[in-house]
């Protein structure tokens, strides 16, 4: 098999439905980590799995769960989309490492240590004080290493994504931001991270969510190319991906979800500086999730070359995932 002909997307928030399923199979996507969970305790997160598995069965005629590494190759082989399930925060797992295991067994493979805000195991990134990994933290990272769940750094402070890349096993990502250099989002990772990141093998998925981005919804391809070329003198070529972190077919009360969660009766807006209480503008050249192929074409067409676009577009990913289960 082609493994080069592998499309990965590392990220994605999508209210999927057959018709966008259907695009996203004739637009050749070999697998998805697919986002379950935000704010939702431990009963909403074991209904968000059985909810996922009754629609992987129901469309199983293109899609499949991805338990083990393997299965993304079966998926390209049998020409169906291999669905990762993922958690953008500890919160399902309350303060029992005994939960991380029962969810690994029901598929879940990707787990945030927090979402934006300060945990249990982790301070995130909008706290003014940011805690680095506690004790607690730390057992959950070396029970994440020991089955085989990869720890993800997304929405994480800075002091939290040195200790656990230093205290993790084995490689960590950071599945959907973009460096800081190229825009200074608070999500964005700074050059000191991003190199320890990859001194030890780790993998940042580059975000197209508009916050993330140069100009936003106006970021042109050509720019966010010129990024990827220079991240890749920075930190190599084999430690970067796609995270897109696309959030489709949503109403605009579920950006407002995504701020809020249950944590507050006020309203938070995130990044948004306008106070925008509506999704923002999508770049125009990677809106859906079938646009990973000619986001592929379009990093050649911007002079990365052949080899290391098609890594970027999948390939690396794949290497990265056969390395934790």
């Amino acid at each position: 098999m082609d493994i080069d002909n592998i499309l990965i997307d590392g990220l994605e928030y999508v209210n999927w439905n057959r018709d966008l399923f259907e695009k996203a199979h004739a637009g050749g996507l070999t697998a998805i980590h697919a986002t379950l969970v935000y704010w939702e305790d431990t009963k909403e997160s074991f209904e968000k799995i059985d909810y996922w598995d009754n629609l992987i069965q129901s469309n199983s005629d293109i899609l499949t769960h991805v338990r083990k590494s393997e299965d993304i190759f079966e998926a390209k082989k049998s020409n169906k989309i291999g669905i990762i399930y993922g958690f953008q925060n500890s919160a399902p797992i309350a303060n029992d490492i005994f939960f991380v295991e029962k969810f690994y067994s029901r598929g879940l493979r990707f787990m945030q240590l927090t979402y934006n805000n300060q945990t249990p195991l982790a301070g995130g990134c909008f706290e003014k004080n940011d805690s680095g990994v506690s004790r607690f933290g730390e057992m959950v990272i070396e029970e994440m290493n020991r089955l085989g769940m990869i720890v993800d750094l997304s929405h994480a402070g800075k002091k939290t994504c040195l200790d656990a890349i230093n205290f993790s096993t084995k490689p960590v990502a950071i599945s959907h931001a973009n460096p800081a250099f190229f825009h200074k989002s608070i999500r964005n990772i700074d050059d000191e991270v991003l190199k320890k990141l990859s001194n030890k093998n780790g993998f940042i998925g580059l975000s197209l969510y508009p916050y993330h981005l140069k100009n936003h919804g106006d970021c042109k391809l050509e720019e966010f190319c010129e990024m990827i070329k220079q991240l890749v003198n920075m930190i190599g070529e084999d430690n970067i991906g796609i995270g897109s972190d696309l959030c489709v077919n949503w109403p605009d009360s579920v950006v407002m979800w995504m701020r809020n969660g249950k944590w507050t009766k006020k309203i938070d807006y995130g990044e948004s500086k306008d106070k925008n209480v509506s999704w923002p503008k999508p770049v125009s050249w990677y809106s859906k999730p079938e646009d990973l192929s000619s986001f592929l074409s379009g990093m050649i067409s911007n002079g990365i070359s052949e080899k290391i676009a098609y890594k970027i577009a999948g390939k690396n990913w794949l290497n990265f995932m056969i390395n934790h289960f």
